[in-house]
């Protein structure tokens, strides 16, 4: 399951023991046909190493912030829906955190202080953000329902998340709009949309110290499909993109772009070698693109640094 937000049906369609790994690694989901696992790449040398090995889906795979484990989406017990699980870095140890028979659970993320999780659920009531405790306890809806909505991001102080989210339409046999991003205050309740462009806005991710918030966008003009990756000012007023920089500038997607933990570069996904997706790195202001993996077997997505 790919979670790139170009619409509703190709949305639907980012060591061991107690010891943090001494390079920082990044994780992510490759999928090749129905089956998706996570997997770990050294941003030096691209050396990759598969962390899962189901027949189903493991995926949507996000650090915690100490990086001794990874918290992720999966199938693997043979449940109609995903529920979340935490595993080591290595992949040792994985369980189980949540378990709703009747909902999907999806984009999960650790607050900064690693004390609460972010993720999105789906079930028949639409998709909605949720709040719970680092252990799957106390889960809360904090907004929705959406359309579709995915990737919650902490801001600095982790008092609100930023998210892509599709509005359900006020009249059920109306043409729901775009994705577009929005936040929600987790003291008040308070929603807002943050940025609403021409085209469809996802991926929002906040810079380490939390004062820039790249996402992926069309230029204007453009196809849907053809997402650039953005950098917007936190303290900006102006949510229509105008006043935002364009890291990328390529005919075919680039999507998902995701700091690295100095600030320095950026991991991206990107269809500009061939369709299918593979990761890429850049540097902060977009110069210096590089290819990370080439796998024509696997299709790569969400990755986490």
């Amino acid at each position: 399951m790919l979670f790139a937000a170009l619409a509703l049906p190709a949305l639907l369609a980012a060591c061991g023991g107690d010891d943090a790994p001494a390079s920082p690694r990044i994780v992510y989901e490759a999928s090749a046909g129905d089956i998706t696992n996570i997997y770990t790449v050294d941003p030096h040398s691209g050396a990759t190493a598969q962390l899962t090995h189901g027949a189903r889906f493991d995926g949507s795979p996000a650090w915690s912030p100490d990086r001794r484990r990874i918290i992720f989406s999966s199938d693997r017990d043979g449940q109609a829906q995903t529920d979340l699980y935490v595993m080591r870095a290595d992949g040792s140890d994985a369980h189980r955190i949540t378990d709703t028979p009747n909902a999907g659970e999806y984009s999960a993320k650790f607050s900064h202080d690693g004390r609460r999780i972010a993720y999105t659920r789906q079930s028949e009531d639409g998709w909605t953000l949720w709040v719970m405790q680092a252990d799957g306890s106390s889960p809360q809806r904090v907004a929705g329902p959406y359309e579709f909505v995915e990737f919650p991001a902490w801001t600095h102080d982790d008092g609100a998340l930023y998210y892509s989210a599709i509005e359900q339409p006020a009249d059920p046999s109306q043409v729901p709009d775009r994705a577009h991003i929005f936040s929600v205050d987790l003291a008040s309740g308070d929603v807002r949309a943050r940025i609403r462009t021409a085209g469809p806005d996802v991926c929002p991710h906040f810079s380490r110290d939390g004062a820039r918030l790249t996402y992926a966008a069309p230029r204007p003009g453009a196809d849907d499909a053809n997402l650039e990756i953005w950098a917007h000012e936190v303290t900006s007023e102006d949510p229509t993109g105008a006043s935002d920089t364009a890291l990328t500038d390529d005919p075919a997607r680039d999507d998902y772009g995701n700091p690295s933990p100095d600030d320095r570069t950026m991991v991206f996904v990107s269809d500009r070698d061939g369709p299918g997706g593979d990761l890429y790195l850049m540097d902060r202001d977009g110069a210096n693109v590089r290819r990370l993996t080439d796998t024509p077997d696997l299709r790569e997505n969400v990755p986490d640094w």
